[in-house]
């Protein structure tokens, strides 16, 4: 009889994943690229550098979360995203900024430092504080950072999306929301896609409307809607305005949504009340359904007896 084959944990199937490996170690050799070349551009112009310096990290983040939509479970793929989107960013941000303290001191690079005391070279400076500093807390504080915001994007607009699209039934399982007749499968398919839009839109009209709000022209609402057809003349001075309307004309469109969403979907009470999840009226009817469930069975014995 033969072995069946152990799954590995979370761990060693997140962290000795051989792609994720071959991402940190690209990670690292791209770091010390871009120390060198901060060393060979004291103009401070490049953003290739300052990505390899301080984000190299975020591909194999990337590729830890992106890739839960074809090795894990529907039903559970979503969350293993979200923990790999705080666990991987912790850990791999590490080696690139080690490199890069490591680089930097090297007697080459620490020369030419040396000699623009006084000046910056992006994120470093000689006459700031200690470059190991600069260099190894603040490259993996920022590499954490965009590795996290990274994966809650990917986990938002493209894990969720796609599981929710082309995995639904699992998606609708991971919500908690009932699958066991055709008809439960129908409604729970469109509320797992509608509640991936609605997720989108939650994170999407924030940032519509703050980016907006930085790039627009317009003082005042009112000034932001007449200066939307001004976008068509000149768009690449009005597109803030525009982007700052969109936001704000979708947020009547978000609430329909979540209204409809609510009214629509088919939550499992029983299994969100084991999680204590349930939402307050869906509360209020689980413990109607468990006090009405013992009249129902005393009443059936009565009949047979």
């Amino acid at each position: 009889m033969s072995e069946q084959r152990k799954e590995p944990g979370f761990v060693r199937g997140t962290f000795l994943d051989p792609v994720l490996i071959a991402l940190v170690l690209a990670s690292i050799g791209l770091a010390v690229w871009g120390v060198y070349r901060t060393a060979a551009d004291p103009g401070d112009d490049s953003g290739l550098t300052a990505f390899l310096l301080m984000g190299a990290s975020v591909l194999p983040v990337a590729w830890s979360v992106l890739r839960v939509i074809w090795s894990e479970d529907a039903s559970v793929a979503i969350m293993v995203a979200l923990v790999r989107t705080i666990m991987v960013p912790i850990v791999v941000a590490w080696p690139p900024a080690i490199a890069t303290a490591i680089a930097l001191y090297t007697p080459a690079i620490r020369e030419i430092f040396d000699s623009t005391r006084g000046d910056w070279r992006y994120f470093f400076n000689a006459d700031d504080g200690s470059l190991l500093n600069q260099s190894l807390w603040l490259g993996a504080l920022v590499g954490m950072l965009f590795g996290i915001l990274l994966g809650l994007g990917l986990s938002v607009f493209v894990v969720l999306p796609v599981l929710a699209w082309f995995k639904p039934i699992g998606a609708a399982k991971s919500n908690m929301l009932l699958t066991e007749t055709k008809e439960d499968q129908r409604v729970a398919k469109s509320s797992i896609r509608m509640l991936s839009v609605i997720l989108m839109m939650t994170f999407g009209i924030p940032t519509l409307m703050i980016f907006g709000r930085e790039e627009g022209t317009a003082n005042s609402v009112l000034e932001a809607f007449a200066n939307v057809p001004r976008f068509f003349e000149e768009p690449e001075y009005y597109y803030g305005d525009v982007m700052f309307v969109i936001g704000l004309l979708a947020i009547p469109i978000g609430i329909w949504l979540v209204i409809w969403l609510k009214r629509t979907q088919r939550p499992d009470l029983a299994k969100r009340a084991e999680y204590g999840v349930n939402a307050l009226d869906d509360r209020i009817r689980w413990q109607q359904q468990q006090q009405q469930r013992p009249q129902g069975e005393d009443s059936g014995g009565s009949g047979d007896a």
